[in-house]
């Protein structure tokens, strides 16, 4: 009975082949830590807004984030898996606070650097489609100055208060899409991963407040600077990479009396009611020498 099972699955496998149909390949061996590469990843934040004087819903874009972290994927035992992300503001290659708020003075001159998205995952399984769910803490950490403008004769700018430091969590769900083979079973030296989670203001107020009220600068994918030489044509750094806009929103309707007047306002709004994360990373094999750094 087992050789007759056996030669039937041969058969099987052979007609699949005739009659031109693929037999799905294996995953690429995820096995192993992983570096996220930040300049090649990503985060786009998503929220609800109206249009059209409230009368279309739409999604916008609010902006891009930088990403960095660690991925530590076991294909035995996915539940010995786990995703530390950071996501923050793109005005630097590193976050310019840790999760705790800490900060130098210099860093709270730019607003964009007031916060910090962190998700850490506690359970990771895999879906029957070969997805990384992963479930655990998403952490948002803000830093606030009150500012103090009394203008008079003796006025010599904005006087900063202490720093505030905001920390709060919840619960979420990130689920991971990772690539399938390229033709070997060999581990890669780095693969492109995506994921998203979602979430509503009433289940994460702070979050939802943060990323709408936070400025969110372009990212500069693989930024590359030259300086060249100087001489009377000197006109700065040359710099190339791949530049992640936010699309614009509908324009509103100009006045039709043929004058370059702005219409009635309010024509966008913001709602805010809902968030989208999307996340896109370059992972990167991470050495046994950082592998047990990270673990001091």
């Amino acid at each position: 009975m087992l050789k007759q099972t056996s030669v039937f699955a041969v058969a099987v496998i052979l007609a699949l082949g005739a009659l031109g149909l693929a037999v799905p390949d294996k995953p690429t061996s995820l096995a192993g830590s992983w570096q996220v590469d930040t300049r090649h990843s990503d985060a786009k934040l998503i929220a609800d807004a109206t249009t059209d004087y409230g009368k279309t819903k739409m999604n916008i874009t609010l902006g891009f984030a930088r990403v960095n972290g660690r991925v530590k994927i076991d294909d035995i035992d996915p539940t010995k898996s786990s995703v530390d992300l950071r996501i923050y503001p793109a005005t630097s290659m590193s976050p310019s606070i840790d999760e705790d708020g800490k900060f130098l003075s210099l860093w709270l001159e730019n607003v964009s650097n007031h916060t910090l998205v962190c998700f850490h995952s506690k359970k990771v399984v895999r879906t029957p489609d070969g997805r990384l769910q992963t479930t655990g803490e998403l952490a948002v950490t803000r830093v606030d100055r009150n500012v103090e403008m009394t203008p008079n004769e003796a006025y010599a700018g904005p006087v900063y208060g202490p720093p505030v430091i905001h920390r709060v969590s919840r619960e979420a769900t990130f689920v991971f899409d990772f690539p399938a083979a390229a033709g070997n079973t060999q581990k890669e030296s780095s693969i492109k991963a995506s994921g998203s989670t979602g979430l509503f203001r009433e289940d994460f107020p702070q979050l939802v407040r943060t990323v709408v009220s936070t400025y969110w600068p372009p990212v500069v994918q693989d930024e590359n600077c030259q300086v060249p030489d100087a001489n009377e044509a000197y006109s700065g750094s040359q710099c190339t990479g791949t530049y992640l806009a936010t699309p614009g929103l509908p324009e509103a309707p100009h006045a039709t009396n043929g004058e370059d007047l702005p219409g009635p306002p309010n024509f966008n709004a913001l709602v805010g009611n809902h968030l989208t994360i999307l996340v896109h990373v370059r992972l990167k094999a991470q050495a046994s020498g950082d592998r047990a750094a990270a673990g001091n």
